[in-house]
């Protein structure tokens, strides 16, 4: 059986947790002013994730992917002197208690800017700062180890096998909290699926399948083949996977708005020995969900179970 979730932001809200301000506005404010504000937006986003969790429950919904700017610019200098995590340690304990006691599983994708095989050491210094931000928050919520992170392996910077070893060289270097969260993906362009399974088996940290990259990206391979080593690098904890159905046959890379419900019933009859959450990645978020949800009832396809992470 599967759970069903999405990414970041509800299409059937007027309000989502993602409010943020810029650098630039910020300059533009005396000291005081700037904490005041980055303090208004920070509680806007607490207000909004309630709502939009609470929604979500009601809708059976418990698998969410909470944007990466919540706490705005958490890891930029323009705000290095101001202590959120202690300021919002009362909003951090009650959002929590609701995610835990709901049973919710709250994950999270840092930015496309976060390389952690970068050849360049400023990038990733940067990386391991916003990593240790997403994991931070979950430390914060109180939340287990299947709150993950999930990330690329990165840039291929003209010689993959040194790109790889860069990753596990800077994977290590990461804070403990980081490395218990981390969880790589295969992505659409530059490491495949098998690539990718095969260095989180050697670092051992869960893979985070992605059907569409691997239609995107492979070898040749047959995922199902390799489904059962997937599985196991989540030891105890529920795997996680990902699946977006193609824009257009010109526009293969990018997410269409809903699921294809004849491909979705594909990729799940595989997982039929397995539990697993799945974040649908598609451009109407949620309502992309329900529909799917429709098109499955209509036809009888019972395959996705309503419960809470056990």
């Amino acid at each position: 059986m599967i759970r069903l979730g999405y990414a970041c932001i509800s299409v059937k809200l007027k309000n989502n947790p993602n409010k943020k301000t810029t650098v630039a506005q910020l300059n533009k404010l005396e000291p005081q002013e700037r904490l005041r504000k980055l303090r208004q937006v920070l509680q806007t986003n607490f207000f909004n994730l309630m709502d939009l969790l609470a929604y979500n429950v009601e809708n059976r919904i418990f698998l969410y992917r909470l944007p990466s700017e919540f706490v705005p610019l958490a890891t930029h200098p323009v705000a290095a002197d101001w202590d959120w995590a202690k300021e919002f340690s009362w909003d951090f304990q009650k959002a929590g208690e609701f995610i835990r006691n709901n049973g919710i599983r709250l994950t999270a994708h840092p930015g496309h800017f976060s390389i952690l095989n970068s050849d360049k050491p400023s990038v990733v210094e940067a990386t391991i700062a916003d990593f240790s931000y997403h994991a931070k928050v979950f430390d914060l919520l109180g939340l287990d180890d299947n709150s993950v992170l999930v990330t690329h392996v990165g840039g291929v910077f003209g010689d993959k096998a040194s790109s790889l070893e860069r990753f596990a060289v800077n994977f290590a270097r990461l804070p403990e909290q980081v490395k218990r969260r981390l969880v790589v993906e295969n992505d659409d362009t530059s490491f495949t699926m098998r690539e990718v399974l095969e260095l989180c088996e050697r670092l051992g940290v869960p893979m985070v399948f992605d059907l569409h990259h691997h239609h995107c990206h492979s070898d040749g391979e047959d995922w199902t083949e390799y489904l059962p080593r997937i599985i196991k690098t989540w030891g105890n904890r529920i795997p996680k996977m990902h699946m977006s159905s193609p824009k257009s046959a010109k526009e293969f890379r990018a997410h269409a708005d809903k699921i294809d419900p004849d491909e979705f019933i594909s990729f799940v009859s595989a997982l039929a020995d397995y539990h697993v959450d799945i974040v649908l990645e598609c451009k109407n978020k949620d309502d992309a969900l329900l529909s799917l949800r429709h098109h499955l009832k209509k036809r009888g396809v019972d395959v996705e179970v309503f419960a809470a992470v056990p």
